[in-house]
């Protein structure tokens, strides 16, 4: 990132955040297909809008607060990659957690996980 910092234009930040909406949708588009297939039908909408809902307002709506806090009380400025290491451990944790789930029709031919 040296590079963008030396000779910042509009041209370089242009690509730092394509490449950045890049990575993005290459793991959220796989993420909500995930969470939607690991839901049973009958509360598929409800459980994955509740599950991203939860993980967005406590990992995403709290961060500021949270690492003003943690800065503050460690008077360390890189508290914040701390806190977003935990939520990467918090997400691959669960990952694994979830990973070993397959989904099978049952007799009606719903998907149901084992």
């Amino acid at each position: 990132m040296f590079w963008l910092v030396s000779e910042p234009s509009f041209l370089r930040l242009l690509l730092v955040e394509l490449w950045l909406s890049f990575i993005y949708g290459s793991y959220n588009g796989g993420m909500v297909v995930m969470l939607t297939e690991i839901m049973p039908v009958e509360v598929r909408t409800t459980g994955f809008s509740l599950a991203y809902s939860l993980a967005t307002a406590l990992f995403g709506g709290n961060t500021p607060a949270i690492c003003t806090y943690l800065i503050h009380i460690t008077n360390n400025k890189a508290m914040p990659g701390v806190w977003m290491s935990a939520a990467a451990l918090v997400g691959l944790v669960a990952a694994l957690l979830v990973g070993g789930r397959r989904m099978v029709p049952n007799a009606v031919g719903l998907a149901r996980s084992v």
